[in-house]
Protein backbone atom coordinates (compact mmCIF):
# COMPACT_ATOMS: atom_id res chain seq x y z
CA UNK A 1 0.00 0.00 0.00
CA UNK A 2 2.67 2.52 1.24
CA UNK A 3 5.65 0.40 -0.60
CA UNK A 4 7.74 0.70 2.67
CA UNK A 5 10.72 -1.57 2.82
CA UNK A 6 11.73 -3.46 5.92
CA UNK A 7 15.07 -1.55 6.15
CA UNK A 8 13.04 1.89 6.33
CA UNK A 9 10.88 0.22 9.09
CA UNK A 10 13.98 -0.37 10.90
CA UNK A 11 15.21 3.34 10.70
CA UNK A 12 11.38 4.39 11.21
CA UNK A 13 11.88 2.55 14.99
CA UNK A 14 15.04 3.23 15.66
CA UNK A 15 14.66 7.26 15.40
CA UNK A 16 11.34 6.58 17.45
CA UNK A 17 13.53 4.81 20.14
CA UNK A 18 15.91 7.79 20.23
CA UNK A 19 12.92 10.44 20.55
CA UNK A 20 10.53 9.24 22.32
CA UNK A 21 13.20 7.01 24.59
CA UNK A 22 12.85 3.51 25.96
CA UNK A 23 10.21 3.67 28.91
CA UNK A 24 7.65 5.13 26.59
CA UNK A 25 8.21 3.54 22.77
CA UNK A 26 5.84 0.38 24.20
CA UNK A 27 2.65 3.05 25.54
CA UNK A 28 2.87 5.16 22.40
CA UNK A 29 3.03 1.63 19.83
CA UNK A 30 -0.28 0.59 21.33
CA UNK A 31 -1.65 4.41 21.03
CA UNK A 32 -0.84 4.03 17.48
CA UNK A 33 -2.06 0.22 17.09
CA UNK A 34 -5.32 1.77 18.80
CA UNK A 35 -5.56 4.61 16.33
CA UNK A 36 -5.13 2.42 13.40
CA UNK A 37 -7.66 -0.01 14.77
CA UNK A 38 -10.03 2.81 14.87
CA UNK A 39 -9.19 3.97 11.83
CA UNK A 40 -9.93 0.70 10.09
CA UNK A 41 -12.86 0.30 12.25
CA UNK A 42 -13.95 3.62 10.79
CA UNK A 43 -13.15 2.92 7.31
CA UNK A 44 -14.85 -0.30 7.14
CA UNK A 45 -18.21 1.38 8.93
CA UNK A 46 -17.99 3.83 6.03
CA UNK A 47 -17.62 1.11 3.33
CA UNK A 48 -20.49 -1.14 4.69
CA UNK A 49 -22.80 1.83 5.02
CA UNK A 50 -22.01 2.64 0.87
CA UNK A 51 -22.56 -0.94 0.17
CA UNK A 52 -25.91 -0.78 2.06
CA UNK A 53 -26.88 2.14 -0.08
CA UNK A 54 -25.92 1.28 -3.35
CA UNK A 55 -28.24 -1.48 -2.67
CA UNK A 56 -30.73 0.21 -1.90
CA UNK A 57 -30.12 2.26 -4.95
CA UNK A 58 -30.43 -0.95 -7.12
CA UNK A 59 -33.26 -2.74 -5.05
CA UNK A 60 -35.32 0.72 -6.37
CA UNK A 61 -33.88 0.06 -9.70
CA UNK A 62 -34.98 -3.38 -10.00
CA UNK A 63 -38.29 -3.04 -8.11
CA UNK A 64 -39.04 -0.37 -10.95
CA UNK A 65 -37.96 -2.75 -13.63
CA UNK A 66 -40.44 -5.40 -11.86
CA UNK A 67 -43.00 -2.80 -12.31
CA UNK A 68 -42.33 -2.09 -16.39
CA UNK A 69 -42.34 -5.74 -16.52
CA UNK A 70 -45.97 -6.23 -15.02
CA UNK A 71 -47.34 -3.34 -17.19
CA UNK A 72 -45.88 -4.67 -19.58
CA UNK A 73 -47.47 -8.22 -19.67
CA UNK A 74 -50.87 -7.03 -18.58
CA UNK A 75 -50.65 -4.67 -22.31
CA UNK A 76 -49.77 -8.09 -24.08
CA UNK A 77 -52.62 -10.33 -22.34
CA UNK A 78 -55.10 -7.70 -23.06
CA UNK A 79 -54.39 -7.01 -26.53
CA UNK A 80 -54.23 -11.13 -26.76
CA UNK A 81 -57.62 -11.33 -25.06
CA UNK A 82 -58.49 -8.59 -27.66
CA UNK A 83 -57.14 -10.39 -30.36
CA UNK A 84 -58.43 -13.50 -29.47
CA UNK A 85 -62.33 -11.99 -29.45
CA UNK A 86 -61.58 -10.80 -32.81
CA UNK A 87 -60.86 -13.73 -33.99
CA UNK A 88 -63.31 -15.48 -32.68
CA UNK A 89 -65.81 -13.30 -33.90
CA UNK A 90 -64.35 -13.90 -37.39
CA UNK A 91 -64.51 -17.16 -37.32
CA UNK A 92 -68.13 -18.30 -37.29
CA UNK A 93 -68.62 -16.29 -40.58
CA UNK A 94 -65.86 -18.52 -42.42
CA UNK A 95 -66.68 -21.92 -41.01
CA UNK A 96 -70.48 -21.65 -42.42
CA UNK A 97 -69.00 -20.52 -45.85
CA UNK A 98 -66.98 -23.91 -45.53
CA UNK A 99 -70.17 -25.63 -44.38
CA UNK A 100 -72.40 -25.20 -47.38
CA UNK A 101 -69.86 -27.08 -49.89
CA UNK A 102 -70.39 -30.51 -49.69
CA UNK A 103 -69.10 -32.67 -46.85
CA UNK A 104 -66.56 -35.52 -47.43
CA UNK A 105 -66.47 -38.79 -45.55
CA UNK A 106 -63.51 -39.61 -44.18
CA UNK A 107 -61.49 -42.88 -45.08
CA UNK A 108 -61.85 -45.40 -42.35
CA UNK A 109 -58.76 -45.66 -40.27
CA UNK A 110 -57.07 -49.25 -38.82
CA UNK A 111 -55.94 -49.19 -35.80
CA UNK A 112 -52.21 -50.41 -35.41
CA UNK A 113 -51.28 -53.04 -32.15
CA UNK A 114 -50.83 -51.79 -29.07
CA UNK A 115 -49.90 -48.02 -30.37
CA UNK A 116 -53.27 -46.17 -30.27
CA UNK A 117 -52.20 -44.22 -33.15
CA UNK A 118 -54.12 -44.30 -36.31
CA UNK A 119 -51.87 -44.81 -38.98
CA UNK A 120 -52.66 -44.79 -43.09
CA UNK A 121 -55.24 -47.19 -44.07
CA UNK A 122 -54.88 -50.54 -45.26
CA UNK A 123 -56.79 -49.80 -48.53
CA UNK A 124 -54.75 -46.19 -49.00
CA UNK A 125 -51.16 -48.26 -48.31
CA UNK A 126 -52.53 -50.86 -51.16
CA UNK A 127 -52.62 -53.96 -48.68
CA UNK A 128 -55.00 -56.56 -48.16
CA UNK A 129 -57.10 -57.06 -44.96
CA UNK A 130 -55.71 -59.09 -42.43
CA UNK A 131 -58.35 -61.85 -40.84
CA UNK A 132 -56.75 -61.89 -37.68
CA UNK A 133 -58.67 -60.59 -34.87
CA UNK A 134 -56.59 -57.37 -33.48
CA UNK A 135 -55.42 -58.15 -30.01
CA UNK A 136 -55.80 -55.57 -27.48
CA UNK A 137 -52.89 -53.23 -26.62
CA UNK A 138 -50.76 -54.03 -23.67
CA UNK A 139 -50.58 -51.91 -20.30
CA UNK A 140 -48.54 -49.24 -19.85
CA UNK A 141 -45.60 -49.80 -18.06
CA UNK A 142 -44.19 -52.90 -19.83
CA UNK A 143 -46.38 -55.83 -17.93
CA UNK A 144 -45.92 -53.84 -15.19
CA UNK A 145 -48.36 -53.53 -12.67
CA UNK A 146 -50.19 -49.81 -13.00
CA UNK A 147 -52.04 -49.68 -10.37
CA UNK A 148 -51.62 -47.15 -7.50
CA UNK A 149 -50.69 -48.19 -4.20
CA UNK A 150 -51.91 -47.13 -1.11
Amino acid sequence: MFDIAFSELVVIGIVMLVVIGPKRLPEVARAAGRWAGRIRRFVDEVKRDMDVELRKDELAELRQVKEQLTETKQLFEQTAAGTLASLASIQPTETSATASSAPVAPEPAVALQGTGKKKKTARAAGKKFSTRKPTTPSRAGHGRATRKRR
